[in-house]
């Protein structure tokens, strides 16, 4: 405890010496004193920076699969025992955290790279939010929490500081850890040259360094791989000793006292009222997708859909922007917007709602007749997701204590979750599937279907023995492309193999850090079509001349 208030002293003797500055009243520039470091952060730092090597190594050039997993809850649990130490945390950042921890587990139950993405930068915000939490308690207000991300990135400029403290104590003496750190550092540069250069004098360690490497490529990007590691690590760190002893940069209280409740109510009720004359315009047309019926005999379900569902997606966004700034922006008397800005606000937030319950409604109706895709599945998703942040909306309007912030990140993880361990590829692949043989769908489009990846290779497989001769090609062509090229390797040489010989050899990405369900089971289904069908690999083998040019 006496460290962090003396911590906090340094930060307002910085903070001082920084307005002095500014104001020119002093021409002296800012030292910023060492962290008065641990045995605690010293261990903090050692491990933040294997786990900073593991991510690297194994979750960001790992292909983002188990690898990933692994590391993202190495890293939330070493921040949040580091942090937790002698606090008591409210139930709020503990949700934050395990839905942060949850979100990774959808690299290894989906390969769809849109919803991976998301998790990562979701998972990320939702991990900003629990440190946080635990070091300074819970934040209600939506600029507190926004705020998480700027202190974040304010703890950039404390790298140099947190190494230095580290390895050196405050009277310049260099400490154990900081001279094993150096030799380290040291040594990297020149293992760089001197390993690949042991590599091609010498066959027995050439290989014994393949059998060690081998699932991550040679030793030279390996070594790479580390120091791209040891980079990533000097954030963690610096982030961790300026979290924990509070040199994050601070939001100030502005001096801007808002925009006048006029010219706010001008603006929404010109907005309003456009909105007002549309629906009236168009009541009939607009609501026809609840009645499951076009409005008329010369559009398509596709025009029709596709007509209104994006137009409507962007018009959400729009006045999500737009209402959220307007309350933020509103001058306030007495902490409360005007009645008149709450109104109009209510009306778009309303209308939003209306309009994304017929998209939805026309995007069901849309896949009822044409099958499933994963861009319109997650489209919807994405318009649930903002239906639910307008509800938070509404009741922000008339209730203070509701943080919108807040909301959208826990409806964006859940979201998330959902669709990557629900597995949205896999989901459209076994609806498309499933309808066309039941006879929903008169038509089934297999290169879309294996374009969604691991997810549709059970089902190439299926349709490689439908009864429909067109389609029974198509897959068997599809598949022999996935053996030639896409899921195993060194195949251009190949004249004939069996299932057995490529399980052992010439599988791609074999390494743990690979492994996902859905890869588990395209290769399973891969493995068991060739075990029934060994003169498949001939067939293969005969259009290997198409893959390799």
């Amino acid at each position: 405890m006496d460290n962090i208030e003396n911590e906090n002293v340094i930060q307002e003797q910085i903070e001082q010496q920084n307005e002095e500055i500014v104001l020119g009243c002093s021409n002296t520039p800012v030292l910023k004193p060492l962290f008065e470091l641990g045995k605690r952060d010293t261990t903090f730092a050692l491990c933040a920076l294997a786990a900073s090597v593991f991510s690297a190594v194994f979750g960001i050039f790992g292909g983002f699969s188990f690898g990933y997993l692994l590391s993202t809850v190495f890293m939330i649990i070493l921040f949040g025992v580091y942090f937790i130490h002698n606090k008591k945390v409210g139930i709020l950042p503990i949700i934050f955290g395990l839905l942060g921890i949850a979100n990774s587990a959808v690299f290894i139950c989906t390969t769809n790279g849109s919803v991976r993405f998301f998790a990562v930068v979701v998972s990320f915000l939702l991990s900003l939010v629990f440190f946080d939490g635990v070091v300074n308690g819970n934040q209600n207000g939506n600029r507190q929490t926004a705020s998480v991300i700027y202190k974040a990135l304010s703890t950039v400029g404390n790298i140099g500081v947190s190494l230095k403290s580290l390895l050196l104590t405050s009277k310049g003496e260099k400490k154990v850890v900081g001279k094993v750190m150096l030799g380290l550092l040291c040594a990297i540069p020149v293992l760089i040259i001197v390993v690949p250069l042991l590599i091609s004098s010498d066959d027995a360690f050439s290989g014994m360094m393949s059998s060690i490497f081998s699932n991550s490529g040679n030793a030279f990007l390996t070594v790479l791989k580390v120091v791209f590691g040891a980079i990533i690590s000097m954030f963690v760190i610096s982030y961790g000793f300026s979290l924990k002893y509070n040199r994050t940069a601070k939001t100030r209280e502005s001096q801007f006292k808002g925009i006048e409740s006029v010219c706010i109510i001008s603006f929404l009720s010109a907005i309003a009222l456009c909105y007002l004359l549309y629906l009236f315009s168009q009541l009939a047309y607009f609501f026809s997708a609840f009645s499951g019926f076009l409005p008329n005999d010369k559009i398509t379900y596709a025009e029709y859909a596709r007509k209104g569902f994006f137009e409507m997606c962007i018009i959400a966004v729009i006045n999500l922007g737009v209402v959220f700034l307007s309350m933020l922006l509103a001058k306030k008397q007495n902490g409360k917007v005007n009645v008149g800005i709450r109104m109009t606000a209510t009306f778009i937030s309303v209308f939003t709602l209306i309009i994304i319950a017929t998209a939805i409604s026309k995007m069901a109706l849309y896949i009822n007749e044409l099958g499933m895709t994963v861009l319109r599945v997650t489209t919807s998703a994405f318009m649930i997701f903002l239906a639910v942040v307008f509800i938070a909306v509404i009741l922000r309007i008339y209730v203070n204590k509701i943080n919108i912030v807040k909301t959208a990140l826990i409806t964006a993880g859940i979201a998330v979750l959902l669709l990557g361990t629900a597995n949205v590829n896999a989901v459209c692949a076994r609806y498309n599937y499933e309808s066309y043989k039941e006879g929903r769908l008169d038509t089934i489009d297999i290169e879309t279907l294996y374009n969604l990846g691991d997810e549709g290779i059970p089902y190439v497989v299926k349709l490689a023995y439908s009864k429909n001769k067109t389609y029974a090609l198509q897959a068997q062509e599809y598949l022999a492309q996935a053996y030639m090229q896409d899921y195993f390797k060194d195949m251009h040489y190949a004249e004939g193999f069996d299932a057995q010989t490529i399980r052992q050899n010439n599988q791609k990405h074999k390494g743990f850090s690979y492994f996902s369900i859905p890869k588990s089971r395209a290769y399973d289904s891969l493995y068991k079509f060739l075990e029934k069908n060994p003169e498949f690999s001939n067939y293969c083998c005969s259009k290997k001349q198409e893959y390799y040019w």
